[in-house]
């Protein structure tokens, strides 16, 4: 959700509001295809297959069908709860998922009490050198603490 929620960030900083991105062709940098050696496997990397034709997270939040003034609010990342929590229940209720919902809760740090229990696993952890810290988003991070 952060990691989402920076992407749109930058591309209006970088690229205005709405964001008017370059024409295909005129980017500096252009993904290229990973060729897997064993021929069973897909030829796209992992990244590459998930990208889909959007190349840009404003592009991705216009294929669900949403207006410019609308993936504004999305870049920030409370937002993002607000709006899909409610549709992923809806979506989960629909499968017919049986579930006592008056138990259920965000897991991230809008829930104190759950990003409390999370940060004392965490710090646990860490202190038995389980944990390695790399480049990716996550909901524990050191100088939080």
């Amino acid at each position: 959700i952060k990691a989402c929620a920076d992407k749109l960030k930058y591309e209006m900083e970088e690229y205005g509001y709405p964001p008017k991105f370059p024409e295909f062709g005129e980017e500096e940098e252009t993904v290229s295809d990973v060729i897997i050696g064993d021929k069973s496997k897909g030829k796209k990397s992992k990244a590459a297959a998930k990208a889909g034709s959007a190349s840009t997270q404003w592009q991705i939040m216009m294929s669900l069908g949403l207006e410019n003034e609308e993936i504004k609010e999305f870049a920030d990342a409370s937002h993002w709860l607000d709006y899909f929590s409610p549709l992923a229940l809806k979506d989960l209720k629909a499968m017919g998922l049986k579930v006592d919902w008056r138990r259920s809760f965000i897991t991230t740090d809008v829930n104190p009490f759950y990003d409390s229990f999370v940060r004392w696993q965490y710090v646990r952890l860490k202190e038995r050198d389980k944990v390695l810290f790399g480049k990716r988003y996550t909901i524990f991070s050191p100088k939080d603490n």
